[in-house]
């Protein structure tokens, strides 16, 4: 994937534009369309950074039946100040629809007015008032359910959506006209953007007042994510991230689900609708256990654009021929593992006795252990092979505070970020479209590392399993268990959209130690500024390499070896 040096020069510009200038922009191409079919596909697909399904799904219904006869009438697009029945981007990145709209609601963008002859506006608005009572009845149900649960079990499910929401990655979900979200400016939920007990917070208003007083909107984003959390993983809530929610969305993901894993969704349809819910949830999660029981690898391909993130099963295992040839002629050379080796698992007991003796190698120069040497030239075949603009793998720097009962300075909630590591190599074609500036690149490569040395200090309580412990620490993220797939990532995300982030795939990895499972100490990324997204195939790559490089970490435990590279100085030496 090789780039001019203006190109990349361009890419790491450390001038974000982000997701604002993402709407601004697309709403004025979307301007310049002649007819509304056009002009609609290009703010479903955000310019072409969303499948247009996944744009549509943001609708209420109402809005998406608007929506397809607009494009299926071949209906015109007038300007906005010509008009008042305004088609609009919402600052969440949503496609609405006003009628008699005075004006533009606040950080929303005009996109146009709908032109019709007064027969099919008259008809339109009939069916768009239809549509919009059908979803107010479903509402009001569920609204009713709550209802009749005591004060206790309504109080539990804000507390269980409460705590997942506060230890997870962003969600921003849709239910009727409202946006329900704990993302910067648009939070009305608790998590980074919004404390527990900040005014804005619907769970701690809600909580506070009978459930009769609440919204339908409110009561329906209670029962919908209680329920979704009940389907298997609390990472449910974020695969409805940029989604319109209803108890006919939510069962049919569900079903979906269900067959995806080989099953067959229960006989729901003449029951009532939370029993018709809570039978898929139940069925969906047994489902998943099952398949994480047989060791199945579940991925989730993230669209960047509007956070959402969808599960999928990677059908067959990635074995060791995944593993891209030039990194397995590098661990044949270094390692003693054939070429030709034929799964991962087969390459534990090479890479074990490896461990044994990379660990008494004496230190190339330019690194403090052979251990870090290798890990460089890890990252660096991989990045290259895989045309990734850079490879990178994150960890703890000592073993110390990994162990059951550690205190004082190896207590895990005395750790700083700088007590963990990330080995970050670029490809040598990123590298060179720095030019001279070789400052540049050493502050691109840093920024990452500090990012991902971060990421550790943030999953660490969840991965020792101490969230509970007294004292103990509130900022804490839940550990990853699944790789993914990220398209078009540099729109949300501070980091992302500085240092242009824009295709990624992660691998999350564990080890066994003193006696535990450590879920997501390490793991394995990949990163592409510009050029293609990466592929299944890509994916496949990754989650073989880092299955070996979670092997090569877990021999190398043994040894308790310390990590001493990959600091600001350490890159501005090895890279400067």
């Amino acid at each position: 994937m090789e780039r001019s040096r203006n190109e990349v020069g361009k890419i790491i510009s450390i001038q974000p534009e982000g997701f604002p200038h993402l709407l601004e922009s697309t709403a004025g191409r979307a301007r310049r369309h002649g007819n509304a079919s056009q002009a609609l596909r290009t703010v479903l697909t955000l310019d072409g950074r969303l499948p247009e399904e996944v744009g549509r799904a943001a609708l209420t219904g109402a809005d998406r039946l608007l929506i397809q006869e607009a494009i299926a009438r071949a209906l015109r697009l007038g300007p906005a100040d010509q008009g008042s029945d305004l088609l609009i981007i919402e600052p969440t990145g949503r496609l609405r629809f006003l009628w008699d709209a005075p004006s533009v609601p606040d950080g929303s963008h005009a996109v146009g007015s709908l032109v019709t002859d007064e027969a099919t506006r008259a008809e339109l608005r009939r069916r768009y008032r239809a549509r919009r009572a059908a979803e107010e009845s479903d509402r009001a149900e569920l609204h009713k359910h709550l209802m009749s649960r005591t004060r206790d079990e309504v109080q539990e499910d804000l507390e269980r959506i409460g705590h997942v929401l506060m230890h997870m990655a962003p969600v921003q979900v849709y239910v009727g006209d409202r946006v329900f979200s704990n993302l910067g400016k648009t939070a009305n939920l608790p998590g980074k953007s919004m404390s527990r007990t900040a005014s804005g917070n619907i769970l701690a208003r809600i909580g506070a007042i009978p459930v009769g007083e609440w919204s339908d909107e409110e009561a329906a984003f209670v029962v919908l994510s209680t329920i979704l959390l009940d389907s298997g993983t609390q990472a449910r809530l974020e695969e409805v991230n940029g989604k319109h929610l209803t108890s006919t969305v939510v069962a049919e993901l569900m079903t979906e689900r269900i067959r995806g894993y080989g099953g067959e969704p229960p006989a729901t349809a003449d029951i009532p609708t939370i029993a018709r819910l809570t039978s898929l949830a139940r069925c969906c999660a047994a489902l998943r256990k099952d398949h994480l029981g047989n060791g199945t690898v579940f991925y989730r391909l993230i669209h960047g654009a509007n956070l959402n993130k969808t599960e999928h099963l990677l059908r067959a295992p990635a074995g060791y021929a995944d593993v891209p040839l030039p990194l397995r002629v590098l661990l044949e050379r270094e390692a003693g593992v054939p070429v030709d080796t034929a799964t991962v698992e087969e390459t534990v007991p090479a890479l074990g006795e490896f461990g044994d003796t990379l660990h008494a190698a004496p230190a190339p120069r330019g690194f403090s252990s052979a251990y870090e040497a290798l890990l460089t030239r890890f990252m660096t075949t991989l990045a290259e092979a895989t045309a990734s603009d850079v490879a990178m793998g994150r960890g703890p720097r000592s073993f110390a505070p990994l162990e059951p009962g550690s205190s004082g300075e190896d207590d895990p909630f005395a750790l700083r970020t700088s007590d963990f590591f990330c080995c970050v190599a670029p490809s040598a074609a990123f590298a060179r479209s720095f030019g001279e500036d070789r400052a540049k690149l050493v502050k691109a490569l840093s920024a990452f590392s500090a990012r991902m040395r971060f990421n550790t200090w943030h999953y660490l309580p969840h991965t020792l399993g101490i969230t509970d412990r007294v004292p103990g620490r509130d900022d804490w993220f839940f550990a990853p268990a699944m790789p993914d797939v990220t398209h078009h990532s540099d729109q949300h995300h501070t980091g992302h959209v500085t240092f242009s982030v824009r295709f990624a795939i992660r691998v999350p990895l564990g080890i066994d130690y003193a006696g535990r499972r450590l879920p997501g100490l390490y793991d394995l990324r990949l990163m592409r500024a510009s050029g293609e997204q990466y592929t299944t195939d890509d994916l496949r790559a990754a989650v073989a390499s880092g299955g070996v490089l979670g092997a090569l970490h877990q021999a190398m435990s043994r040894h308790r070896a310390p990590v001493r590279d990959f600091g600001n100085e350490w890159f501005r030496t090895f890279y400067g």
